[in-house]
């Protein structure tokens, strides 16, 4: 709930917050259990606070302020293999929304905004986290966005420029001083994103464009330090251009579609890049009390062939989130960077169900390929069997309640059984559990 006050005629302003408590329990990080720091348990702790002041129908400013702390009770900081590991941590007080809007200014067709601000286009594939390193605590990009609507042929067309710090050290810096990494390179892109309702009636259907210039931090490091860690993650450097289409909506009664291919080409680390994506789904809703729905996902992300000069790594770029899976966000750093999801055949058959008007109940079942046998450095082919593609079983598990209007919550669970194509001490199984309750006023 938010609080709403006219200060006159044209001028409003209103404000709110949140309490975001969990705690995690996460077994195998690395898929090794003999590994001393492969189990953890801790607990985050995320308030925010926002407000927006809207001197007139066509100006606004918006601001949120917040900050995330965890303890750790596993592992010990005795047994984190880098310096620096804290059991409890401060993170910063930073704002991760502070941002100018002017909205059809003189009954213009466009819309304006500028700095801090959330982005997602389509369903996040590609687009949603500008910030992978802490963990969910903010997905802000430091950006310009103009937005034109045309209304004639039902069209939306935005044009984005982003400029993302690799840490917290620039404006708005973090009121307490604590400069945390957000991500691994500083970035700069373009994304050209048009939305169409007009050309596939009831549908929508999206066309894209997005460069991702990524340049390493001025003081070369491999070390990054975000959520109270220090962990190894190595910088980008290159330019990557990716062009994609986009179709989502019904199909039948009760049928419902999506699909998303993307090509990429560039350079990337001084390798030329060919690279291509998929990601589909295909679902049916029924008609009865509890709305069951099934669903079947299939989503493709090219590899790199060792054996080629060329690099055909598909990159998420600002799609680094659990998109399917909060364990394996954990797991991929066994041969890319965390949340980097890259050399990937997944196939899923899903079911959810409104077991109470206040419940969510969803079961998942993800089959998990590699298309080659490669790794992000020469390093990481130590995780690697060197023999199969099969990843392994993963199952999860929600449970999504929302308990009270200011009060929401849920119980997540996952559990991956590894394939072959780890290497044979990394082929523990793993799992992650998560409760999280949301007070919001």
């Amino acid at each position: 709930m938010s609080r709403d006050r006219d200060w006159d005629s044209d001028w409003n302003t209103d404000w709110g917050g949140d309490l975001r408590l969990r705690q995690v329990f996460i077994g195998n990080v690395g898929l090794n259990d003999d590994a001393a720091i492969a189990d953890r348990t801790f607990q985050r702790y995320r308030g925010r606070l926002w407000g927006r002041t809207a001197p007139t129908t066509w100006l606004a400013a918006d601001a949120r302020l917040i900050w995330e702390g965890r303890h750790y009770n596993k592992p010990e900081a005795a047994d984190w293999p880098v310096p620096g590991f804290e059991t409890w941590y401060s993170g910063g007080v930073l704002f991760d929304r502070l941002a100018l809007s002017f909205d059809q200014p003189a009954d213009l067709p466009f819309s304006l905004k500028l700095g801090r601000q959330d982005l997602v286009f389509g369903h996040g594939w590609l687009v949603l986290e500008g910030t992978p390193l802490d963990g969910s605590r903010t997905i802000y990009f430091d950006a310009a966005r103009a937005t034109l609507d045309l209304d004639a042929i039902e069209t939306v067309l935005d044009l984005v420029y982003i400029d993302q710090n690799a840490d917290t050290g620039r404006f708005p810096r973090p009121f307490n001083d604590a400069i945390e990494d957000q991500t691994e390179q500083h970035e700069t892109g373009v994304i050209a994103y048009a939305r169409n309702r007009a050309l596939l009636p009831g549908r929508d259907l999206d066309g894209y464009f997005i460069y991702q210039h990524d340049r390493p931090h001025p003081t070369p490091r491999s070390i990054r330090v975000n959520n109270g860690a220090p962990f190894p993650s190595s910088s980008d450097a290159g330019d990557l251009y990716t062009i994609g289409l986009r179709v989502d909506g019904d199909l039948a009664p009760g049928w419902s579609g999506r699909a998303e291919g993307a090509y990429q080409w560039g350079e990337l680390n001084q390798r030329t890049v060919n690279a291509f994506g998929l990601n589909a789904q295909l679902a049916y809703a029924f008609d009865d009390p509890l709305q069951n729905r099934l669903r079947a996902d299939l989503e493709y992300l090219s590899g790199d062939d060792p054996d080629d000069a060329t690099d055909q790594a598909f990159d998420p770029l600002w799609g680094r989130w659990p998109q399917w899976s909060e364990l394996m966000i954990y797991q991929w750093p066994l041969e890319t960077r965390v949340a980097q999801a890259t050399n990937l055949f997944r196939l899923n058959l899903g079911w959810a169900a409104q077991v109470h008007p206040t419940t969510l109940l969803t079961f998942d079942y993800h089959a998990l390929f590699a298309n080659e046998e490669s790794t992000r450095t020469p390093a990481q082919l130590v995780n690697l069997s060197g023999d199969g593609r099969f990843r392994g079983h993963l199952l999860t598990a929600w449970l999504k309640a929302k308990l009270h209007e200011h009060l929401s919550g849920h119980l997540v669970a996952e559990y991956l059984a590894p394939g072959e194509f780890y290497a044979a001490h990394r082929r523990d199984d793993a799992y992650f559990v998560r409760a999280e309750l949301v007070l919001n006023w």
